[in-house]
């Protein structure tokens, strides 16, 4: 390469597999962000600042790759797949015009740019690199199901993609590895060493996972390794008394008693208020909504959980279930939980089978059971966007 002359870099995303080991084409599973595994992948490359062009080699799903190269910010080609592996490889390659290839597996979507920077930097200076980790498991050779040996597990490394090359290199490689050497290849840093030229390995990522069975799609997997989900529990009571309107879930329910409360006391959405509040750490509905506050006397409930939804969506949450249950002597609820659950339902945008709401007495038993007043719990998950 020439010194301080800008190298070109071309990445090549190999996406012509048929997903045997799935069962459907995994390219086009849709991730929790929305976008399918495929889309993830060419997402990463087209944000990183060194990748100046990508090659797309696509196989059954040709029309899916051209809409995704339509769409992207960066020159993007899409070349047909061969019927290996290495076929395909060889088929972006001849596409390819960096000086430098970046050639990954679509099915990691969740590689970083570090990986790739790190990657690319090692592959400018010596040829030919790739991201590993370090195996984590004991790993034994067997024959016939009997142990053969314990490799040293400090000398093992599970090796990553992008795999990156000086394409002229890669190019002299494919040359010298023919005839049966040719199906030893088993990823392109394999074609390297049996061409008896050096291969360096970077640091990778145990979150640069690659989905290959339905095993590799739980949510910790979808989500880079991280637990994405969080739980709140919400309580609230209210006394009951006279002259007050009985309002719950923002249902106005007909009884000679209402709640006592600056707002309109609706203890129902209290409480899914205080749980989806919980679950971000971002306190309760006291501190947002304060009663020493005259914006909030009488205040609609169903608008203050609407702000909360807007206050979740501001942290980068989303909400995933509700599940509340009221603890009231009298009046029956049962007739207006319907209302109540699409009321809470369309305040926070969920489908209706997203929200439960449940009513029991407490026999007669405590505050609630001698009808002095209404309590209510609720729970709920929400999840990082």
């Amino acid at each position: 390469m020439e010194e301080n002359a800008q190298v070109k870099v071309s990445a090549i995303i190999v996406a012509a597999g048929a997903s045997r080991r799935m069962g459907f084409d995994k390219l086009s599973y849709r991730l929790p962000g929305g976008k399918t595994v495929l889309e993830t992948s060419v997402a990463a490359f087209a944000a990183h600042p060194q990748v100046d062009e990508l090659i797309l080699v696509a196989g059954g799903n040709l029309p899916a790759c051209q809409a995704i190269a339509a769409a992207c910010p960066k020159p993007c080609t899409v070349v047909g797949g061969g019927a290996t592996r290495a076929d395909s490889v060889c088929s972006g390659l001849r596409a390819a015009k960096g000086q430098l290839v970046a050639i990954h597996d679509a099915a990691r979507p969740f590689v970083s740019e570090q990986v790739i920077t790190d990657a690319l930097a090692e592959a400018e200076a010596m040829g030919a690199a790739a991201p590993a980790v370090a195996v984590k498991d004991t790993i034994k050779i067997a024959n016939d199901g009997a142990v053969v040996q314990t490799p040293d597990r400090a000398a093992l490394f599970a090796v990553q993609t992008p795999q990156c090359f000086c394409r002229n290199l890669y190019w002299k490689a494919l040359e010298a590895v023919q005839g049966e050497k040719v199906h030893l290849v088993t990823d392109d840093c394999s074609l390297f060493e049996l061409a008896g030229l050096p291969v360096h390995l970077t640091q990778g990522d145990y979150a640069n996972l690659k989905i290959t069975t339905k095993e590799d799609l739980p949510a910790a997997a979808q989500n880079k390794g991280e637990n994405t989900m969080r739980i709140g529990h919400g309580y609230d009571v209210h006394r009951l008394v006279e002259g007050r309107k009985l309002i719950m879930g923002g249902v106005t329910i007909p009884y000679e008693k209402g709640l006592l409360g600056h707002s309109d006391a609706d203890v129902l959405l209290h409480a899914v208020s205080d749980a989806l509040l919980g679950a971000a750490a971002l306190g309760d509905i006291g501190k947002h909504f304060p009663d020493t506050d005259p914006r909030y006397e009488g205040a609609d409930s169903l608008m203050l959980l609407r702000e909360v939804g807007r206050l979740l969506d501001e942290t980068g949450y989303t909400v995933g279930n509700i599940d509340a249950t009221v603890l009231c002597q009298a009046p029956k609820l049962a007739p207006h939980i319907p209302a109540m659950r699409q009321n809470i339902a369309n305040a926070l945008g969920l489908a209706l089978d997203d929200v439960s709401v449940k009513a029991t007495t407490e026999e007669h038993l405590g505050f609630t059971g001698e009808g002095l007043g209404i309590a209510a719990h609720a729970v709920a998950l929400i999840e990082k966007k």
